[in-house]
């Protein structure tokens, strides 16, 4: 009797196990318009020319031409006006909170409340956070997405990047 009642248990959290991790699977797929919006708002402060991975065909097929190596250009124009070159631009952001505004199956609206530093070095700017020095700017942006090939995607009006 006792090596069926192991076999039981043994069964009993296979069942919960794989149970459970069908509902995170879901929960996680739930949140995923704002994980692609943390993960393109991290490479657009950051200045990682990888965000265009999170663009939507509207901003990579623009009949202006590549939009992020534009604003990458902009950027580095910006930066050596005021005499520095384009790592002194860079941002990181902390306290990142979203918040879906709306969401349908093909289309959503997601908040983005943060803080960015400047990113110079790495340890500058956590030394920076630890000891308040630095400027802290606010990050406040509404960003639009839309689900193209299955995968969200970044469109409409994203920060600075314009079509």
């Amino acid at each position: 009797m006792q090596q069926g009642s192991r076999f039981f248990t043994i069964i009993a959290v296979l069942v919960v196990g794989v149970m459970l991790q069908i509902m995170l699977v879901f929960a996680d797929q739930r949140g995923a318009p704002a994980k692609t919006a943390v993960a393109f708002s991290k490479a657009y402060f950051g200045l990682d020319p990888a965000m265009v991975k999170y663009l939507c065909n509207a901003y990579t097929a623009s009949e202006e031409g590549d939009v992020v190596g534009d604003y990458l250009n902009r950027v580095v124009d910006d930066a050596s006006v005021v005499g520095f070159d384009r790592n002194y631009m860079r941002s990181r952001l902390y306290s990142v909170h979203t918040k879906i505004i709306s969401q349908s199956d093909t289309e959503a609206e997601v908040r983005i409340l943060a803080e960015r530093k400047r990113n110079i070095n790495p340890i500058f700017t956590v030394v920076g956070r630890l000891f308040s020095i630095g400027e802290t700017y606010p990050v406040d942006e509404t960003l639009k997405l839309v689900k193209e090939d299955g995968r969200w995607k970044v469109c409409g009006r994203a920060f600075s990047l314009t079509v």
